[in-house]
């Protein structure tokens, strides 16, 4: 499987660049098969000194050791809160390939809830194999980007299949109100009618226990996506949808249905 899927990626989706800033240990960096100094996993897309974009794979090198257990190696997570609190950059952003702020009931998520029925979490349903440090090293991510005080702490990540933003005032004991986690969603652009998480586990995608947020967007299950304009002051995120059955005469006049400004804390 894992040779299927770097085999895929050579053919279709580019590596991560060379980066100075990218510690040359970090997993996945170097292989003997690829370029020198490339990444298949983890790196960062810049914009000059305006955005730098961490991104970076939650599946690949997962664990399952209970409360040591990560979703990301940990020499990862050293590198990820780094930048965040080093890095030059007027706006640093989140974009790992699990997002946080919601629940599905799937098993590889960084919660422990799953579906309780009547489009309902739960989490007295133990979620078998589901590891807690998972969850650990979420709050600790979450925290150390809402420890950017002269930055919007914000994450932006797909696989639920959604349209979605919420801010995220808590994480069990960890108190975020004083530069809230800004969680997005920002819309699959094909999705089709057995796709959408209401019709494969009954439930659409919710926040999860332990997690205080204010959804400004409830996961909406549409075809979508999301642009985020950004300039020194803010970030402008203007969301688009669409969905099957509708004339697709509409694709070429769409307008944003929601638009969200976020200012850089002064």
């Amino acid at each position: 499987m894992l040779n299927l899927a770097r085999a895929s990626q050579l053919l279709y989706y580019p590596e991560f660049l060379p980066d100075a800033h990218r510690g040359a240990g970090l997993p996945s960096g170097s292989a003997a098969d690829r370029l020198a100094g490339v990444s298949e996993s983890f790196g960062t897309l810049r914009y000059g000194k305006l955005l730098e974009l961490l991104m970076y794979d939650c599946r690949r090198f997962s664990t399952l050791t209970g409360p040591s257990a990560t979703f990301v190696p940990p020499i990862v997570e050293e590198w990820l809160k780094a930048r965040m609190a080093g890095s030059d950059a007027i706006h640093v952003v989140n974009m790992p390939s699990i997002p946080p702020g919601w629940s599905a009931g799937k098993w590889g998520e960084w919660y422990p809830d799953m579906d309780g029925g009547n489009q309902a979490l739960t989490t007295k349903i133990p979620k078998p194999y589901w590891q807690s440090g998972w969850r650990l090293q979420h709050d600790r991510l979450l925290q150390a980007s809402s420890s950017m005080r002269g930055r919007i702490p914000l994450f932006i990540s797909g696989d639920m299949h959604s349209l979605g933003e919420g801010r995220v005032l808590k994480t069990y004991g960890i108190d975020l109100r004083a530069n809230p986690v800004i969680a997005v969603l920002p819309g699959p652009v094909g999705t089709g009618r057995p796709g959408w998480p209401s019709l494969v586990r009954g439930l659409r995608a919710l926040p999860p226990a332990g997690l205080e947020m204010e959804e400004g967007l409830p996961a909406l299950e549409e075809n979508g996506f999301t642009i985020a304009d950004f300039t020194p002051e803010r970030v402008t995120l203007r969301y688009f949808r669409w969905k099957l059955g509708r004339p697709e005469a509409a694709l070429d006049t769409l307008e944003p249905f929601r638009v969200t400004n976020l200012v850089v804390p002064g």
